[in-house]
Parts: C-alpha cells; sequence; structure tokens
C-alpha cells in the first residue's frame, strides 16, 4: 500500500485511494455499505472525513483492515487509522512512556496529546494505578486534552539526579580546595597534645607571647600539667 507514490504518481487523493482499497479488500460488502453514493459523492465524502490525516496514518488503518471480515464505517476507519484516540490504548502508551523517561529515554508517543495528559494526571498515579482505577479520571483529562487542537512539543528528557550514596566523584573532579580537605583528614591525627605543649613553650620562653590565664589553664590541662590554685579556680 504505497499511498505516497500512489499520490504523486497518479495525483490521486487519498480518499479516493481509500475507495479504491476498500473495494479490492472488501467487493460487494463495501459497494452495499454506500449503496445510493454516486463514485465521485463517495470519494468526497472520504476526502472530507479523511482530512488532517497524514498518509502514515491512513496506512496503518488500512493494514488494521486486513483483519476485519466487513468494511469499517467511516468512524471506525478514522479510530484505525489513530489507535491512539481510543482512552485505553493512550493510556497504556503514556505508562509505556512515562516508565521510559523514568530510565532517562524519550519513550514512544504517539501524540503530545498523550504526554500532556500524563502530565496533568501525574506521573506517579499513572504508574502505581491501573486502567480500572484509573479510567474516569484518564478519560476526562484525556478529553479535554484532545479538544484543544494544538500542542506544545514533548520536552527532552532531562537527567535525572543520582540517588544519594550513587555517585563517587573521581580525583579530577574534586576542585584543589576541596582536595586540601580531604587531604588534612585524610592525614594522620596529630598528637593531641600538641598544641598544649606549643603554648606552653612559647608562654615560659623569655620575651614569648603570653596568654590569658583561661588559655594557659586549658592548655594544662590538656598537656597533663598540675594547675596553680589561681588557673584552677
Amino acid at each position: 500500500m504505497q499511498l505516497t507514490d500512489q499520490t504523486q504518481n497518479h495525483g490521486q487523493t487519498l480518499g479516493s485511494l481509500v475507495v479504491q482499497e476498500m473495494r479490492l479488500l472488501y467487493g460487494a460488502k463495501f459497494a452495499q455499505q454506500w449503496q445510493g453514493l454516486a463514485p465521485k459523492e463517495l470519494r468526497e465524502a472520504w476526502d472530507q472525513k479523511l482530512w488532517g490525516l497524514s498518509e502514515r496514518e491512513i496506512r496503518l488503518g488500512l493494514v488494521a483492515c486486513l483483519a476485519r471480515e466487513w468494511p469499517p464505517t467511516l468512524p471506525e476507519f478514522l479510530r484505525l487509522c489513530r489507535p491512539w484516540t481510543n482512552p485505553e490504548v493512550a493510556y497504556h502508551d503514556a505508562v509505556a512512556g512515562l516508565a521510559a523517561r523514568r530510565r532517562g529515554e524519550m519513550g514512544l508517543w504517539a501524540h503530545p496529546a498523550i504526554y500532556w495528559s500524563a502530565v496533568a494526571v501525574g506521573p506517579h498515579d499513572l504508574l502505581q494505578g491501573t486502567y480500572g482505577a484509573m479510567k474516569a479520571r484518564w478519560e476526562r483529562v484525556f478529553a479535554a486534552e484532545l479538544e484543544k487542537g494544538e500542542w506544545p512539543e514533548i520536552p527532552p528528557v532531562r537527567e535525572a539526579l543520582p540517588a544519594p550514596g550513587h555517585t563517587r566523584a573521581t580525583r579530577d573532579d574534586i576542585d584543589p580546595e576541596m582536595r586540601k580537605m580531604v587531604a588534612s583528614v585524610s592525614r594522620p591525627k596529630r598528637n593531641q597534645r600538641e598544641w598544649a605543649n606549643r603554648i606552653l613553650a612559647e608562654h615560659a620562653r623569655k620575651g614569648g607571647r603570653r596568654c590569658s590565664i583561661t588559655v594557659l589553664a586549658m592548655a594544662k590541662r590538656a598537656a597533663g600539667v598540675e594547675l596553680t590554685e589561681g588557673e584552677a579556680a
């Protein structure tokens, strides 16, 4: 069913091509379904109803007819061309698409209306619920979305932040200041009394820096030196 080639080569409308395919598939059944209409009226009726559909969608509808014993009505054929307009089909497409986006993939979306309906309902509810539980809410939101007639493009997937505890920075990822901090923490601890001994030595040195009684007492306690009566008070 190379509709594109036929349209280009013969100048036929999509409606006339569909009528031609229906006659080949169903023969007298199709003729009986549309008896009373002249061939031109029949083609024009199909052209009018197929307006806005792509050739790919029409091809999809014709392929679906291969599994049908009787020719579809026009409304039925339109649904065959766009199976995603069925709320249940759209629901399952939405769930699959949201699951793909959770994995960092774009997902397969038959139409932007399905994506924006999923956003309106809420990804959490769709992924955690069932169609039976979500049916009324989903159908209401989906119908309202379809009525808009135009939709923004589906946005690309944002890279998800890793779960806490699941990242590990490389050495090159750590900036110089962070590297210093990591190195200081990683070094063995110095003698806990070193600072106290340094203060006491400076205090005892002739001409050395004098510190307050409070600091001197703290240093002596840390160094294990006995305090004087005044320092212990």
